[in-house]
């Protein structure tokens, strides 16, 4: 199925978006729980106070002072782009029209735009979904520059109890590529708008309640993912795969997932807030969609990428990590995936997508409307969070990537 193909669960105006979770206490109905926080209006709720709804731990931003997102010339509103069905609108009326709650474009290093929509504000932390895998992508790569993990070695090799189960024979490359064979259990029963995608993590955070067959942590969930096929043979996009490198990263270093973004990435990167994980019961972080932080955090990680790992002043990811991913996957392998309509041509390299365009597109991706897209022959940054709810593949994959080329080209010039 195309993503056009793909028909999103209409906005409903007969729940007022800011009567959920209000009052003191909320009416049961405007409550936010297991059976609507997927649904708008409850999700943009959820996104933006998830710490409210599930355990979480921080990931430290350190003491200094915020790093510098300096203002630039100024991109409108009314700049006309393509809209979810194509049609020119102004820029402003895009966004509502994508679900989206928050929107920011750098220049050059600079902010040239900057919207907060819905109750969303600079302050606030909204989830990035698997945004987050793109985080742990770059910081295995750091982590195997400085000789602590060899790619090509099994997950196995460091993590013992995955003999046996169907991702500890893949090498650690081919878990940040999306090339392990696993196969998704079957989630017949499950309501219609989520999918198999997520399949267990939403029972292990407690976001959907438990049954008998669902895994009791993050560790559980990686053993349990049946085998399919051979591994390297195709694009099996699943979350199995970063849960399986997460934990060969917390064995290989003794630390924390959310010990690792802080030394590797929020310190370095002086975000303006700490960022969180959502947890397990073990504490063990949802690393690959866990993550929250603010838009502009996410964008400050977006000009480090843009900056070939230079950020704040300092080389904060080394350029032979960005190397690796500019070089990107296996086009063949992404043509036959869902992901081809976005990005024809592209490829998917340690959890990022490459356009291999005139741009150089390089793009981080969440379910819900999360994008992270950098395009370092325009010199820019976007950064987004939506709340645009539905399976995958969504009708605005398409749309969200457009927007993005062309508003690179507009700033190009």
């Amino acid at each position: 199925m195309s993503p056009q193909a793909t028909t999103m669960q209409p906005h409903t105006d007969a729940v007022p978006e800011e009567q959920v979770m209000a009052g003191f206490p909320p009416a049961p109905e405007m409550r936010v729980g297991p059976t609507n926080w997927f649904k708008l209006p409850w999700l943009r709720w959820s996104l933006i106070h998830r710490s409210l709804s599930v355990p979480t731990v921080d990931v430290w931003r350190g003491n200094a002072e915020p790093s510098a997102l300096p203002s630039g010339a100024a991109l409108y509103g009314a700049t006309m782009v393509s809209g979810p069905e194509g049609t020119k609108v102004g820029l402003d009326q895009a966004l509502a029209q994508l679900e989206i709650d928050a929107f920011m474009v750098l220049h050059r290093g600079k902010v040239v735009f900057e919207r907060y929509l819905h109750g969303m504000a600079p302050h606030l932390r909204h989830g990035s979904a698997s945004i987050s895998k793109s985080y742990l992508g770059i910081v295995t790569g750091m982590l195997a520059g400085e000789g602590k993990l060899d790619l090509t070695a099994t997950a196995e090799t460091y993590v013992p109890e995955m003999r046996g189960s169907a991702m500890g024979s893949a090498t650690l490359q081919q878990l940040l590529d999306m090339r392990a064979g696993i196969v998704r259990p079957g989630l017949d029963d499950r309501p219609s708008a989520l999918g198999a995608q997520d399949g267990g993590v939403f029972e292990v955070l407690g976001l959907l309640p438990r049954r008998p067959e669902s895994p009791g942590d993050f560790y559980d969930f990686v053993l349990r993912k049946p085998a399919a096929g051979r591994h390297g043979e195709r694009l099996y996009y699943d979350n199995g795969q970063p849960e399986a490198l997460a934990w060969v990263l917390r064995r290989v270093t003794g630390r924390s997932i959310a010990e690792l973004m802080s030394t590797y990435l929020f310190q370095p990167m002086s975000t303006e807030r700490d960022g969180f994980y959502s947890v397990d019961k073990t504490g063990a972080e949802f690393s690959s969609g866990g993550l929250s932080l603010t838009l502009r955090d996410l964008a400050r990680f977006g000009e480090t990428i843009r900056g070939n790992g230079f950020f704040n002043g300092r080389q904060i990811i080394p350029e032979a990590v960005l190397a690796d991913i500019r070089a990107g996957g296996d086009k063949a392998l992404f043509a036959e995936s869902r992901f081809a309509a976005a990005y024809p041509g592209g490829s998917y390299r340690n959890y990022f997508y490459l356009s291999h365009d005139h741009l150089q597109g390089i793009s981080a991706q969440g379910r819900y409307g999360q994008r992270l897209y950098v395009s370092p022959a325009a010199d820019v940054v976007i950064a987004h969070f939506g709340a645009a709810p539905g399976q995958s593949p969504h009708p605005f994959e398409v749309p969200y990537a457009r927007l993005h080329r062309e508003i690179a080209e507009l700033l190009m010039g």
